[in-house]
């Protein structure tokens, strides 16, 4: 009977606690940013680059590297915006119970080459790269509100692919 008693007890419990139990979760990755880095422009070569060096200009953004004989541009900035992230995603860096981390230095290059296609258009490509400073904190001590900087590392960031819109929208004089 004893032996019964502690079967019905253990089955009792089993039940109970499945019933208990959360329902499983399958958690998918999320879907791949699709971000429009080219595009064909019916306009002349020296017309689209023409309107590639006055947004450079216009947006300060300091050219690095400029040859027109390839179609090359490089330049390297900080971004000058009110909201970061409609422009960049960081991840990886995540607040714990112990201490912070904050997101610094955010910022990044871009790189445009232009192609002649035909007398009447041209290939624009736009390549961002963007990247920040994960700054860890920890508490000063257990009952501290003080932080205290642990590390910094550099984190490269993915591309909400707005800038490259823009870039694209303006040279192609949308």
């Amino acid at each position: 009977m004893r032996t019964l008693n502690a079967k019905i007890f253990s089955w009792s419990l089993f039940i109970l606690l499945m019933g208990c139990s959360a329902p499983r979760q399958v958690v998918e990755a999320p879907a791949p940013r699709v971000v429009e880095k080219e595009r064909t422009i019916n306009k002349p070569f020296d017309a689209v680059w023409g309107s590639a060096i006055e947004l450079l200009a216009t947006y300060n953004m300091p050219i690095k590297n400029l040859d027109k004989n390839s179609g090359f541009i490089s330049t390297e900035y900080k971004l000058i915006t009110g909201n970061v992230s409609d422009y960049m995603i960081c991840e990886g860096a995540n607040s714990t119970f112990t201490g912070k981390v904050e997101m610094a230095n955010q910022g990044g290059n871009l790189n445009l080459l232009l192609r002649k296609v035909s007398e009447d258009s041209t290939k624009v490509t736009v390549n961002v790269f963007y990247s920040c400073n994960a700054n860890k904190y920890r508490y000063e001590n257990l009952l501290s509100t003080n932080y205290i900087l642990e590390s910094s590392t550099k984190i490269d960031c993915q591309s909400t692919g707005t800038l490259e819109k823009a870039i694209l929208d303006y040279v192609s004089g949308k």
